[in-house]
């Protein structure tokens, strides 16, 4: 005598089910998973910004670009007592609120020097101005990264990493520029400077220069 087969209820066909339906999703994944080289997994992620590198590669580009639109002090001096807006959007770039970046050159007597400034008298501008290069602290690293309009905010991430470009930007000057100049036996010599003047950062007929090239005869 046949035994009738006793139906399974819906409960008991799933259990039974499940595990091999995760099984051959297991083995979809497995099928479907790329397993990635070190230089895929670079590519993808992109390393972590660097301002130190940034700047190094930046800095030439900088120094050449501000030595081949540097105007005569005394044109740009009397231009921004004109009109100082008018005198950064034809010389220079923004270089923060109603300030502009504008490379500069001149030639003069180092009257004054410090640890932190060489005063040169500059023939040709009023006998009240006072112009002064930078050679310590006041180097201004922001001067550097805004003065030719191609490095902007917007390109970096955050505030932290556009800051440090300044910052490292300054290094390089300290270093490669104002750390090879003999402060001490320059007084009464005259100097060639090439650099960077902005605008609306100190008293008027100031004019506080943060070089990218310093000339000193004799």
């Amino acid at each position: 005598m046949s035994t009738a087969a006793v139906p399974r209820s819906p409960h008991t066909l799933a259990r039974y089910a499940w595990p091999a339906v995760i099984v051959v999703l297991l083995i979809a994944m497995a099928l479907n998973t790329k397993v990635l080289s070190r230089a895929e997994v670079s590519a993808i992620n992109p390393a972590q910004f660097n301002a130190k590198t940034f700047a190094t590669a930046q800095y030439p580009k900088i120094v050449s670009a501000v030595e081949a639109k540097a105007k005569g002090l005394n044109e740009v001096a009397a231009a921004v007592v004109a009109d100082p807006a008018a005198a950064g959007v034809k010389y220079g770039n923004v270089a923060g609120t109603d300030k502009y970046a504008i490379p500069v050159t001149f030639t003069g007597k180092i009257t004054e020097v410090d640890a932190d400034f060489l005063t040169v008298k500059v023939p040709g501008l009023p006998k009240d101005s006072v112009v002064r290069v930078a050679i310590g602290p006041a180097v201004n690293g922001t001067a550097l990264r805004d003065v030719t309009g191609t490095i902007k905010f917007k390109d970096f991430e955050n505030q932290t990493d556009y800051q440090q470009v300044a910052n490292e930007l300054k290094a390089k000057t300290l270093a490669n520029v104002t750390g090879k100049v003999d402060a001490a036996s320059s007084r009464g010599k005259n100097t060639s400077v090439v650099g960077v003047y902005v605008t609306n950062t100190g008293p008027d007929s100031s004019y506080l220069i943060t070089p990218v090239k310093i000339e000193t005869a004799g």
